[in-house]
């Protein structure tokens, strides 16, 4: 019986160690003979793209493609989405941030497995982090339309404050971190909102999408894939059973010098994405 295509396809930015050992962990690990690698470079300016096309030169399960602008995280992996669904016809499309390692040999056997069993249109592994935390599943948000204003406020407020160099009391103290736990579910779970480091897309959504919604640059897309899948009733799952390592925000932290430069473009292109969501809810 023909395996079912899974493509794997890597965002990759600035970073070109971190996405050699991506590729290389899904290349080694993992025990499935018809998978391919797209790896789209969001026009990095360092050499790092250049390095892996000469790396992977020749390997027929390799896919570089380079953008000619930073399309951001979205329309960058949309880029390589639309590749694995068009031209590599593609049943599985595992969209992977290149900060991430696969060690599960079974990886590819298990998210096919899982499509047998929960019929999902999308499906998360357990993601854990170099601190020992898990980041997947994420706490499913009843998004309305009056709590995206809100938070749009507050970020709003948290800009100025910044911009302002926060000189006196701060406005609104920075959220602390509270998503990732130390347990994560050891079965399945749904009705949840899964982590944007690695995304499972199965034939079912392929059919129907061509990626992510577009209209993000940077953050909140995992609720706005929520609030989209809720909207049309399509099941999202976690799945304990599958499992990545995740590094955390490597590229992004390679972009700005300080803190301040990182806080501001933060919650910019965060009030960007509250206004997608918006008017994905207005729909």
């Amino acid at each position: 019986m023909k395996e079912s295509r899974v493509v794997f396809v890597i965002l990759h930015y600035l970073a070109g160690k971190d996405t050699v050992e991506c590729i290389e962990s899904i290349k080694r690990n993992i025990e499935y003979n018809n998978k391919y690698i797209v790896v789209v470079d969001n026009a990095s300016n360092n050499g790092s793209c250049e390095m892996i096309q000469e790396k992977y030169e020749g390997d027929t399960e390799i896919v570089v493609i380079k953008n000619e602008e930073n399309l951001g995280f979205a329309k960058g992996n949309n880029v390589g989405f639309m590749y694995a669904k068009n031209i590599l016809k593609a049943r599985f499309i595992v969209l992977l941030n290149n900060d991430t390692i696969i060690r599960q040999k079974s990886f590819c056997d298990l998210l096919i497995s899982k499509y047998k069993e929960r019929k999902y249109y999308v499906l998360g592994p357990d993601i854990i982090t170099r601190d020992g935390y898990h980041q997947n599943p994420l706490k499913h948000r009843n998004w309305t339309l009056g709590k995206l204003k809100l938070f749009k406020i507050k970020a709003q407020i948290r800009l100025l404050d910044r911009k302002l160099l926060a000189i006196g009391p701060r406005l609104l103290k920075k959220k602390q971190k509270v998503t990732a736990a130390k347990t994560a579910p050891s079965g399945d779970c749904t009705s949840v909102r899964l982590h944007g480091s690695c995304l499972i897309f199965s034939p079912d959504y392929i059919k129907k999408f061509d990626g992510l919604n577009p209209g993000t640059f940077l953050y909140m897309e995992e609720d706005l894939l929520q609030i989209e899948m809720d909207a049309y009733n399509y099941s999202m799952w976690y799945s304990g059973d599958l499992e990545i390592f995740h590094k955390e925000d490597v590229s992004t932290k390679m972009l700005d010098a300080t803190q301040k430069d990182r806080d501001i473009r933060f919650l910019k292109n965060l009030i960007n994405s509250i206004d997608v969501c918006i008017k994905s809810i207005k729909k």
